[in-house]
């Protein structure tokens, strides 16, 4: 059993004290928001809209609901979380200044990306709930012809079901690594850097996750946004606060000029410049917890507005933290036998050890807990919304209450446990399918009747299947042997450019060899002439789906 007696003293208590009473404070903000919803329901204000939650598309979407700030708050807690503080000075210790730039831009630039994307799908379909209703909805469009038999000729496999399913697959895998990643992380700070057992680091994490938990359960997606904004806040004023502090007691050694590799001109830092905006940019395309904020801004002017904002601010944020991390090494106040995780703790720790023994480190601390939550409320209704709308699609709204908890909750337990850090090494993977399928999904949410009559189903699937035989192809010739092409693909390729641009180029290729085919076998039906393109259609509830929607 864990021993309790570590949570009595110094800053160990400080650090428990502190990030168990801002975590509390976000919470509750969102139950006196939800109080105030119930004395102002039927009221068209804000806070009256939070409980005033009567139906599962309310839940999951507060469609067109939030401002532009409220929209900039929320991009931008969702976005980060207290990985921004580990990872980007471990990627600077190695990829350079030109590896975290790239790093930095990379993770403010698929903001500008979704909204973009989302606009175009709001206008091509203002009634979707999700990512997966979207494609279901999608190719579901249009009108059976005479003789259809559904999709494939299978009369029970409907049209738009496959790539829905497909993408909630994606989605889920890319969601559940990122939310289990932000338990680890800050199960880790705790066991580094404050110096605490297994057992009683698991106690923060736990904390966050019932409490995120609770008040999704109450408010959705809206009460999440609500949170979002003094998430926002808070960890901003604590990073300007480190700044400020760093910039004033800093007394590390003056530097010594840049090496080739602290510069960032190695492999690492050149693979940079494509891998890390490709993989990100493909990844936020598959988070539902992105595309839940395009269906809940109040319209597009609003969402694109939002996300050059809360682009600003991450790019400027992740390259903050991985420059501490980068200086302290540069400097020599670091030494490289320190735990990467604690690159850019160890400037705010007295000792230099990377050791909490600072207000400045307990402020650190407090940042990263204010970052975790924000990431995992979003997460975890992000994960709800892809769940919800499609197992249970058309069920009362306290079936997807209900979901929140028997999802969540296995996986919090799951954060809790050492066992979490191996999934970690899943991230790569994540980010290598989601390369291999984000070329189909951006082509998917192109507007207007042409891109509805040649881009089919068949062609998005074989575009996502096409990226990823590709690429474990190009793994197995790299290595001349197939378990370990596919280790060398999926998990040890260090994200070298190559391995990503081929996912890419497969997954291109196959989808256009996809349109190629539909449009010969459209024509074949239709005696060498081209169809027409439909006119006049609209995404509906009740549209039928199409018979031409095929794998051709």
């Amino acid at each position: 059993m864990a021993d309790v007696t570590e949570v009595t003293g110094g800053w160990t208590a400080a650090a428990f004290i502190v990030v168990f009473v801002l975590m509390s404070a976000c919470a509750v903000y969102s139950l006196v928001a939800t109080w105030l919803a119930n004395r102002n329901q039927g009221t068209e204000s804000a806070a009256g809209y939070a409980t005033n939650v009567k139906t599962t598309e309310d839940f999951i979407t507060a469609r067109s609901k939030v401002d532009v700030w409220k929209m900039a708050f929320s991009l931008y807690a969702s976005v980060l979380g207290s990985w921004v503080i580990t990872s980007p000075a471990i990627y600077a210790s190695y990829a350079g200044l030109l590896g975290l730039a790239a790093y930095a831009f990379a993770c403010g630039a698929p903001l500008c990306v979704i909204a973009w994307c989302g606009g175009l799908a709001r206008q091509a379909d203002s009634e979707a709930t999700s990512l997966p209703d979207f494609l279901l909805r999608r190719f579901g469009l249009r009108i059976y012809s005479e003789g259809s038999k559904g999709l494939f000729g299978l009369s029970w496999l409907k049209p738009g079901q496959l790539a829905a399913t497909w993408s909630a697959l994606v989605a889920l895998f890319v969601m559940g690594v990122a939310l289990l990643a932000e338990y680890a992380t800050l199960g880790t700070l705790f066991r580094s850097f404050v110096g605490c057992s297994s057992g009683v680091a698991a106690i923060p994490t736990i904390f966050m996750a019932l409490l995120t938990i609770g008040y999704t359960v109450v408010g959705g997606l809206y009460i999440s946004i609500l949170t979002d904004r003094i998430q926002a806040i808070v960890s901003f004023v604590l990073v300007v606060f480190l700044a400020i502090y760093l910039a004033a007691d800093f007394d590390g050694e003056t530097p010594t000029p840049l090496t080739a590799d602290q510069k960032g001109f190695n492999f690492y830092g050149h693979s940079s410049l494509f891998t890390m905006p490709m993989s990100l940019v493909a990844s936020t395309m598959y988070s539902e917890a992105l595309w839940q904020r395009v269906w809940a801004a109040e319209d597009e002017l609003a969402l694109k507005k939002a996300s050059v904002i809360s682009c600003v601010f991450v790019i400027l944020v992740v390259f903050f933290f991985g420059f501490v991390g980068f200086l302290g090494l540069w400097s020599g106040k670091v030494g490289w036998e320190l735990d990467p995780n604690l690159y850019f703790f160890a400037l705010f720790s007295e000792s230099n050890s990377g050791i909490l023994d600072s207000f400045a480190g307990l402020m650190a601390l407090s940042c990263a807990a204010m970052l975790s939550e924000g990431a995992a409320d979003s997460l975890q209704n992000g994960i709800t919304a892809t769940l919800s709308s499609t197992l249970l699609k058309g069920k009362p709204l306290s079936w997807t209450r209900a979901l929140v908890l028997v999802v969540n909750i296995p996986l919090a337990i799951i954060g809790s446990t050492s066992w979490v850090n191996n999934v970690l090494n899943l991230f790569l993977m994540s980010n290598m399918i989601t390369v291999a399928c984000v070329f189909p999904l951006l082509c998917a949410v192109i507007p207007g009747d042409l891109a509805k009559t040649y881009l089919t189903e068949g062609a998005v699937l074989l575009g996502c299947v096409g990226g990823i035989v590709g690429s474990c192809i190009f793994g197995i010739d790299q290595t001349g042997n197939f378990s370990d092409g596919l280790d060398m693909t999926f998990m040890n390729n260090g994200y070298a450019w190559d391995y990503f641009l081929c996912a890419l180029l497969s997954s291109a290729g196959c989808t256009i060899v996809g349109v190629i085919l539909s449009i010969a076998y459209k024509m074949l039906k239709n005696g060498g002439q081209l169809p027409s393109s439909p006119k006049g259609e609209s995404n509906s509830a009740n549209a039928s789906p199409a018979s031409d929607d095929i794998a051709a």
